[in-house]
Order: structure tokens, then sequence, then C-alpha cells
């Protein structure tokens, strides 16, 4: 029985992923294959390539600890209010705030995507997805047919790259008459994706929004802002019922853009994942059993 890990998008929120890794790695469960969204696409790339929980968070905290992360400038971009305002739609309001901006007609993204590829290149070793130790697929959507598409072959970092990819934000990759853009768009938890790789029992880790702040007097944009975050979570909820377990770490309202809370995200993921393990094993015995009288029947 071949078991999925399906990593769900999120900004820092998807952090506490490495921690619910880490403790199936301890608990020795032996995943086959990975498919990530976004910034689940970033973890899961890392550990697809060097399956070692402890060294994946030793490199993100060495680049988050680093000038190249401050170099990305998520921290003048974001305020810490408004918590509530989806990725897209906080990154629009903090440009709007702070920079007076003339959007031509013809252009694609607001940043280009060499300073995304500069901290890929930190994070995600050179190579290609189907070298990765552990069958990895990163997930983005084709905004000109409107559907999902796993990238499982070629060069992980520009797939990586890809799936993180914020319409708007980001400037699309134009190829083979197709507009590639953040895999959250069509399928914020690739629990599809990783069933199409071969996952007969598929984990799914789910980092989004867990809590909403009150909503008083809201603005225009707040109202925008909402309906975004509420469509992202109602999406969430609807892909991991496809999966055949769910993490879910509690980490209430936390923004996208709070990267520097990443001990406490990690710890969040270390903490749902010691929470649930034994609940998961005790159901990884059953689905075992039931496949091995199934081999059995079939011999």
């Amino acid at each position: 029985m071949k078991i999925g890990l399906a990593l769900g998008g999120g900004g820092a929120r998807g952090l506490a992923h490495i921690g619910v890794i880490k403790v199936l790695e301890e608990e020795g469960i032996k995943i086959d294959y990975i498919a990530g969204t976004s910034m689940g696409a970033i973890i899961g790339a890392m550990y697809a390539q060097n399956p070692n929980a402890e060294g994946v968070i030793k490199r993100l905290k060495l680049f988050l600890q680093s000038t190249d992360y401050d170099a990305l400038g998520v921290k003048y971009f974001f305020p810490k209010r408004e918590k509530t305002l989806s990725f897209i739609q906080f990154l629009y309001k903090g440009l709007r705030e702070r920079f007076s901006i003339e959007l031509s007609p013809r252009r694609k993204g607001l940043i280009k995507r060499e300073r995304l590829d500069y901290a890929l290149s930190f994070l995600i070793d050179e190579g290609d997805i189907e070298n990765t130790i552990i069958p990895f697929a990163a997930v983005s959507t084709d905004l000109s047919r409107g559907k999902t598409v796993a990238f499982r072959k070629g060069d992980i970092r520009k797939a990586v790259r890809i799936s993180a990819s914020i319409p708007g934000i980001i400037p699309p990759e134009l190829e083979s008459g197709m507009a590639l853009v953040d895999g959250g768009v069509t399928e914020p938890v690739p629990v599809y994706a990783v069933k199409e790789m071969g996952a007969d029992f598929v984990v799914a880790v789910d980092v989004s929004v867990t809590q909403l702040d009150n909503f008083v007097n809201p603005s225009i944009i707040d109202i925008i802002a909402r309906t975004e975050t509420v469509r992202g979570i109602y999406l969430s909820g609807e892909l991991v019922k496809h999966a055949d377990f769910v993490f879910h770490p509690d980490l209430k309202d936390a923004h996208w853009s709070e990267f520097l809370r990443y001990e406490e995200f990690i710890q969040e993921g270390i903490d749902e994942g010691k929470g649930k393990v034994n609940e998961l094993k005790k159901q990884l015995r059953k689905c075992r059993s039931f496949w091995r009288r199934l081999w059995r029947n079939r011999c």
C-alpha cells in the first residue's frame, strides 16, 4: 500500500507542514509520494530531495534568518492588522497604500519572478523532479483552460516557482498555450494530484485558516477579501473530504506573511502530528490488512 502526502498552500502557515512531517518520520511512517501546492510545493520539494525533517527545518531557519529573506521585502508590504485578508487581496491593498503604481494593460505581474527564483535557489537543490528521492509533484493552475496542472518532470525549481506564482503578482508562465499560476486557484490541497501519482492512502495537511476574526463595520475591500478567504477555506475543506486522513494544524487566523513566526508554526505542526498520529497508525493498519486480504484473493 502506497502512502501519498498532499501538502496545501498557505504561505507562512505552510511551515507547519514540516512539523507534521517530522512526527511522521519519527513514527516510521514511510511516505511514497508527495504533491504540494504553493508553500506546500516548497516544503514538499525540499523533503522529497532530502527526506530528513530536521535538515529541512534547519535550512528553512537559515533562510528566514538571512538577508536573502529580508531582500524579498515581505514584511514591508503587509501590516499585521486585517489578518483575514487573503494572500492576493492583502498584497494589492499593501501595494496600493504604499506605492503609486500605474498598471499597464501589458503588464503581467507586479513582482519579477527572478526574486522568487532567487529565494528558491537557497531552499531547493538544482535538479529535475523525476530525480527526487521521494516521487514529487508541484501543482499549478492553467488559466487558459481553467484546469489543474501537476508537474512531475522537468526543472524542480521552475515547477515550484510556478506552483507559488500568485496571479497578478508574479507573472504567469506562458508555455504550450498555457498560462500557469499558483496551484491554490484550483487545488489548494492537492489530494487529487497525489492520487494520480499512485497513492492508495492519502494523508492531507490543510493549513488554511482555522479561525476568522470578528467582521465588524467592514469596508468594500474587507468584504471582497473575506469573500476570498471563505472561498479558500471552503474549497480546501471540500478537497480534504477525498483524503483518507487529514491533519489541520490550529493556526487560527495567522496571516500568510508572518514567516518570522516560524518556530510557532513548525511547533503547531508537531503538536497536530503528535495529537493524531496514533489515529493515523490505526487507520493504516486497517487499510494494510484490507490490501493483504485483497492481494491473497487475487493470487
